[in-house]
């Protein structure tokens, strides 16, 4: 579509873009004018993060078509501090720590000075139904509805919290470092910076859980998109072809060697400009599949060479007889739970960019761990950590799904090939598709008290799919047999948890590594038991 002059206002100023009409109102604020506090999680619609307001009203920057903003007001956080309301709302905001991780509070605060601007002291539900189209993963929303329904408190002039004397910080309140940042839209994260000069990295993903998989020519595909600048394979690798949390096991690939073990693993990555890369279709990429049958909890194949029973771990905790215990309790119940998986769903999905600097590598993205990434880009690259800077934008969400690299290999293999900067912004489908998730579990559980009801023995028996590569699978065998009876006294145990590989995503850090998979059998376990022993599940005494 033809590139058009499109003039709107935006925080009182007027402007003039130039792109087609039907260019999403977020890619021209933050792509085309700079304003990057219009945050996007979705381009869909459903998380609010790109919320601004169009002639006073809510509207999701990432669904209006630009031409559909040409000759009117449209208002971002970052002009939200000209008004007296807006204003005291961002300081209401950093007075109750309504702004946690950030990637939502431009969206929150737009919508709620919509609100305010008509209704300067609402009700909590007419706040709640206008921030009902603004997703936030982090707080809650019980310290974001205090501030908004407190903004009319900070109008005027209200001093920031100082910094308590020594001796004095213990129940006082701290200004936070970037809490300005954060509610002006300032705030940096991955998808937000990058040199103007940066090429783009589409990775090209596995449609399917196994397979094997070959490439053909790729000549007719660089022909026909001269904007392809470099396809980039494992043979690219230079150091090592391989990643993951523990020193010794490096499992998963940055660029998959001849079998796909989820759907999601990446085969190779296509680097150019952004134009051409949205525009290659992946059936004319020369990559034949030849589907093979998917490894689950059920069996299978082996998936890896290492472990050759798919067992990737076992952990254990044994203290008494559990099965004599058991056998002599008075009372005895047992259970069998599963569950599935659980996606992170962290508003801000993965991006960011790297550079090579002489023979260093500096690569900045949005991480939970960055000393963890400088020991996977430099394994990767193959050179010493004293030569990789990380350099960790803001956050948007993590829950521990940001604890593994997830773009930042492939950005360091073909930034340090091709000598210039390389950026990626990964879609929210391929976020999800890629990333980690919380161990899906099938558990079995035992347990007895005596006639008084005092607990004797415990059994467990936990199968936690860790997917196709090891991830943090360790960490969960080996947490979950240690916590699985909760906070009660059990004289003999025996648990057993294992981590075991599948053809299924990643399975990885999430809030409790596998504990609260085991904590609700364990719960619903210690009920039963009570029924079972004519005790009131919920009697303090019992």
């Amino acid at each position: 579509m033809t590139a058009q002059a499109i003039l709107l206002t935006v925080n009182g100023a007027a402007q003039a873009v130039t792109a087609p009409p039907a260019t999403r109102l977020s890619t021209a604020l933050r792509d085309h004018l700079g304003l990057t506090g219009t945050k996007v999680g979705c381009d869909a619609g459903d998380c609010g993060a790109c919320t601004v307001l169009l002639d006073g009203a809510q509207a999701c920057a990432c669904l209006v078509p630009l031409a559909q903003a040409a000759g009117r007001a449209v208002a971002t956080v970052e002009g939200l501090a000209a008004t007296p309301m807006g204003a005291a709302l961002q300081r209401a905001f950093l007075h109750h720590g309504a702004a946690q991780c950030g990637i939502c509070s431009p969206g929150m605060l737009m919508a709620a000075s919509a609100l305010l601007a008509a209704t300067p002291r609402p009700t909590e539900a007419e706040a709640m139904a206008t921030l009902g189209g603004v997703l936030c993963r982090c707080t809650g929303y019980r310290k974001i509805l205090d501030a908004v329904l407190d903004a009319h408190a900070f109008l005027g002039e209200t001093p920031a919290p100082a910094v308590p004397a020594a001796g004095r910080a213990v129940g006082a309140r701290m200004p936070r470092a970037d809490g300005a940042a954060k509610v002006t839209g300032a705030d940096l994260f991955g998808a937000d910076a990058a040199p103007a000069e940066a090429l783009w990295l589409r990775a090209v993903r596995s449609p399917t859980p196994r397979a094997r998989f070959g490439f053909g020519d790729w000549a007719p595909v660089l022909a026909r998109h001269p904007g392809l600048v470099r396809v980039l394979t494992a043979a690219d690798v230079p150091g090592r072809n391989g990643f993951g949390i523990y020193p010794d096991i490096k499992d998963q690939p940055v660029f998959s060697t001849g079998e796909l073990r989820y759907r999601g693993d990446t085969l190779c990555a296509l680097v150019g400009d952004r134009a051409t890369l949205e525009a290659i279709r992946l059936d004319e990429l020369p990559i034949a599949f030849e589907v093979l049958e998917p490894v689950t909890l059920a069996g299978g194949a082996a998936l890896h060479d290492r472990w050759p029973d798919n067992i990737l771990t076992t952990g254990r905790v044994v203290s008494g007889d559990a099965e004599a215990a058991l056998a002599a309790s008075a009372h005895r119940a047992g259970i069998e739970i599963e569950t599935g998986f659980v996606e992170h769903a962290y508003i801000e999905p993965e991006a960011g960019w790297a550079q090579r600097v002489g023979d260093r590598m500096e690569v900045f993205a949005c991480t939970q761990a960055p000393y963890m990434d400088l020991e996977e880009v430099a394994g990767v690259l193959g050179i010493p950590h004293s030569d990789v800077r990380i350099i960790p934008s803001a956050c948007g969400g993590g829950f521990g799904g940001k604890l593994d690299v997830s773009i930042q290999p492939m950005l360091a293999v073909a930034a340090w090939l091709l000598r210039r900067p390389v950026r990626a912004v990964l879609p929210r489908s391929e976020s999800m598709a890629s990333s980690t998730k919380r161990h899906p579990a099938r558990i079995t559980a035992r347990a007895g008290c005596d006639a008084a009801g005092r607990l004797t023995g415990f059994a467990f028996e936990g199968a936690f799919d860790t997917g196709a590569y090891a991830s943090w699978g360790p960490t969960v065998a080996g947490r979950v047999p240690v916590h699985c009876m909760g906070p009660y006294r059990v004289p003999a145990v025996a648990a057993r948890a294992r981590a075991i590989l599948t053809n299924n995503p990643p399975s990885g850090a999430f809030r409790g590594f596998g504990v609260p998979q085991a904590a609700i059998a364990q719960e619903a376990l210690w009920d039963r038991l009570a029924d079972a022993a004519g005790l009131d599940r919920l009697d303090p005494a019992c």
